[in-house]
């Protein structure tokens, strides 16, 4: 009982030397903040806040603009065709397709220009272990790769495209945050440069204090 009551006591001195030291630690951040320069005190604030809308400003929101089908048949062997994938440069394609073996390679100008004079083509788009992939580029043609022996039946697929398109509502709040971040930067160094000036000015007419005017 004696114990618990030391020790109760012990931390209750503790607590009652430390509350003042807090106290005194904390009045006096604050009588140093307030003697502070108005730049310095607010300044930093300000550039907070320049990159907190500056930040915000870079959001973005994808949405569908359109949706567009792709259907045909897939003969044996390699073959290409002309598909209009090229409302926005940022789609989703997804495959429908009965059966494996086929492999569909969606080219911009460029793949199908190097298609046209070598035969070479980009990875596998979409085939049946991949039904779904995310375009961004212009897509004007495709081409197929139907990998069975000759005399197959075509093969039907369907492809339906989703394009999307991204908008920066916020955009407009870099304008503010520029010219916040900005003139924060400027008033705090001309702050700086004032302080500085009248330290020198100061040591070099020997008055104590702010620089003043010889008469």
């Amino acid at each position: 009982m004696h114990d618990e009551t030391f020790k109760f006591s012990g931390a209750s001195f503790r607590g009652a030397v430390l509350a003042p030291s807090i106290r005194g630690s904390l009045s006096s951040g604050v009588r140093y903040i307030r003697r502070l320069p108005p730049a310095y005190r607010f300044g930093p604030l300000v550039i907070v806040l320049a990159a907190g809308l500056a930040v915000t400003s870079l959001a973005s929101i994808v949405e569908t603009v359109d949706i567009a089908v792709v259907a045909g048949e897939a003969p044996p062997g390699t073959t290409s065709r002309e598909v209009p994938l090229n409302e926005t440069s940022f789609f989703r394609a997804t495959l429908a397709v009965s059966a494996c073996g086929v492999a569909f390679h969606l080219l911009t100008d460029a793949d199908y220009a190097t298609f046209l004079a070598d035969g070479r083509l980009p990875p596998t788009t979409l085939d049946c272990n991949q039904t779904q992939a995310l375009v961004r580029s212009r897509i004007g043609h495709m081409a197929i790769v139907y990998v069975v022996s000759p005399g197959t039946s075509n093969l039907s697929y369907s492809i339906t495209v989703e394009f999307f398109a991204e908008r920066h509502p916020y955009a407009l709040l870099s304008i503010p945050g520029t010219l916040l971040g900005l003139s924060s930067t400027i008033w705090i160094a001309a702050t700086m440069f004032r302080r500085g000036t009248e330290k020198l000015a100061a040591e070099y007419t020997g008055l104590p204090g702010r620089f003043q005017k010889r008469k």
